[in-house]
């Protein structure tokens, strides 16, 4: 009889971890599925600093700083869009690398966050009555950095499409005005 009551007791204790166990299965996939999302966009921000070097954009400080204190008279239409697409872009791509780092280290955290969640939910290391509110705050928090993400990439995208297209007009004008001399690049002594 024991025996029968233990048997009993042990079944209805499995059944209920099983049931526990498969009530997570679409928040988990979509945790899993949302992970792979930022794994894929950190590996694009992370890709973006090779794009950026590939540019000559160690240029743009020296360039902006003569154009700025240099440009004084009315240029020609075809000079000013250049050069004022080469300013636009070199900006766009310059307020990028400021924010760039802290978007990797923000989706590095999602990333852990979301795994930690994940194997909280398949193991039921979460209770009941808060497991919603982690997953939606999880998820809401990941599906607004890949928003930002692609924001990012896209107007960085399109200003290194920008710079690159500037790039010669906006040396020929430099030229022009300063006796056919570009001005020094100083490497920056605060790099190692």
């Amino acid at each position: 009889m024991r025996i029968s009551v233990f048997i009993l007791i042990l079944f209805s204790v499995c059944l209920s971890n099983c049931k526990r166990s498969g009530m997570y299965e679409k928040e988990i996939a979509i945790l899993d599925s949302t992970k792979i999302v930022l794994q894929v966009k950190l590996s694009e921000l992370k890709k973006s600093e090779l794009s950026i070097q590939n540019l000559q954009f160690e240029k743009f400080d020296p360039y902006n700083s003569f154009l700025k204190s240099n440009v004084k008279d009315t240029i020609g239409k075809s000079e000013g869009n250049a050069l004022q697409l080469f300013v636009k872009a070199g900006n766009t791509i310059s307020d990028f690398n400021k924010s760039k780092t802290e978007l990797i280290k923000q989706t590095e955290t999602s990333i852990t966050q979301i795994q930690k969640l994940s194997a909280d939910l398949k193991e039921n290391n979460v209770q009941h009555n808060v497991a919603q509110s982690y997953y939606t705050s999880e998820k809401g928090h990941a599906d607004e950095l890949i928003k930002t993400i692609e924001q990012n990439v896209k107007a960085l995208n399109l200003s290194l499409n920008n710079y690159r297209n500037s790039f010669g007009k906006t040396e020929e004008y430099i030229k022009l005005i300063n006796n056919g001399q570009l001005p020094n690049v100083v490497a920056d002594s605060t790099i190692e």
